[in-house]
């Protein structure tokens, strides 16, 4: 298996994906390319999903609305 930080950081790319067609056949790729990767990325996501988004996630604005 790779790196963790390298796996996140594929599946934050794959996430950014604006079309859920294209994001979708992008998620069968990588679970295709990378099937002995699919339960450590479903793993983090459920425990993304449970504990929340983070800052870098959904950046909070400042009290002025900047």
């Amino acid at each position: 298996m790779r790196e963790p930080e390298i796996i996140e950081n594929e599946l934050i790319e794959i996430g950014a994906i604006p079309d859920d067609l294209v994001k979708f056949e992008r998620i069968v790729a990588w679970c295709a390319a990378h099937p002995d990767e699919v339960p450590f990325a479903l793993h983090h996501l459920m425990r993304r999903k449970e504990h929340g988004p983070t800052q870098t996630d959904s950046p909070q604005r400042g009290s002025d609305g900047s």
